[in-house]
């Protein structure tokens, strides 16, 4: 029998792109999922759209949150109400290729990992600007830097994720860093954390989003970074490297531009992409 998937999203203020979100869960290859949505405060009429699923499917649950919590908070309490054997991550204007969930259970079901991810293509209203590709293989040493996973393309084995104690929820990670808090517990841990070596998602974000980061982000994000540090113990003539988020703040945007433009692959052809994203 085939494993099932839940599916697990946090909704909030979506209403533009929600439709297509859910479509592509919907025409997914794989079949033995369920989606669990919470609707964390939304003041538009997300909360409805996600509705008029969940009388159109049995697969698809909704919950909502009293009051705005964030991601973490909504995220764990889906986890509470899921029945699959992975717990596989998504979000309310992303959407996946139309074998995503297939391909990822197995792959789990064929290596030896705890957790697994993808690449993604970068998309935003103009169209498709990029691709991200995370390594096969992120050693600990990753966090540095960066992170093992783009957080949208996670596949994660449930007892796993209940056994770090699924997101953790504090004053630093609800400034969107519940997923980088994650992986360093995974880490500590010793999971096992693998990347599939193709885009399973299409992950929305601005081409320029990189250059609207506020300050109190930047400083947070650094935080996070040398306590992954400490917690994981990176040798220390690799910490100064934790720094890069306050060096961001006084690098040329031109430089920042160029950086950003090279991490994403901007010279792949994306013509039949395009149309997929259309058409969804």
């Amino acid at each position: 029998m085939k494993k099932k998937v839940s599916i697990i999203m946090g909704i909030y203020n979506c209403e533009k792109t929600l439709s297509k979100s859910i479509n592509s869960i919907l025409n997914q290859t794989y079949d033995n999922w369920e989606l669990i949505m919470c609707d964390d405060g939304s003041t538009d009429s997300t909360y409805q759209i996600a509705n008029e699923y969940v009388k159109k499917d049995e697969r698809i649950k909704l919950i909502k949150n009293s009051k705005n919590m964030g991601l973490a908070k909504s995220l764990n309490n889906c986890l509470k109400i899921s029945t699959g054997d992975y717990i596989m991550r998504h979000d309310g204007d992303d959407i996946m290729v139309k074998d995503r969930i297939e391909k990822q259970v197995k792959y789990m079901e064929t290596h030896k990992c705890d957790a697994c991810g993808s690449g993604a293509y970068m998309f935003d209203d103009t169209g498709i600007w990029g691709i991200r590709q995370p390594s096969e293989m992120p050693a600990k040493s990753c966090m540095v830097l960066g992170a093992p996973f783009i957080h949208a393309t996670l596949i994660i084995k449930k007892d796993v994720l209940l056994q770090v104690g699924g997101y953790s929820d504090n004053e630093l990670t609800r400034q969107r860093l519940e997923d980088y808090d994650l992986w360093i517990k995974l880490y500590e841990n010793n999971c096992i954390l693998h990347n599939i070596q193709e885009p399973l998602i299409y992950y929305r974000e601005d081409r320029d989003a990189y250059n609207r980061r506020k300050r109190k982000f930047r400083i947070a994000e650094t935080k996070a970074r040398l306590q992954a540090c400490r917690r994981l113990n990176i040798p220390y003539f690799k910490r100064i490297l934790a720094l890069k988020p306050l060096i961001a703040m006084i690098v040329p945007n031109w430089i920042m531009r160029y950086y950003h433009r090279k991490k994403a692959n901007v010279n792949y052809n994306f013509k039949g992409d395009e149309n997929y994203i259309e058409n969804i």
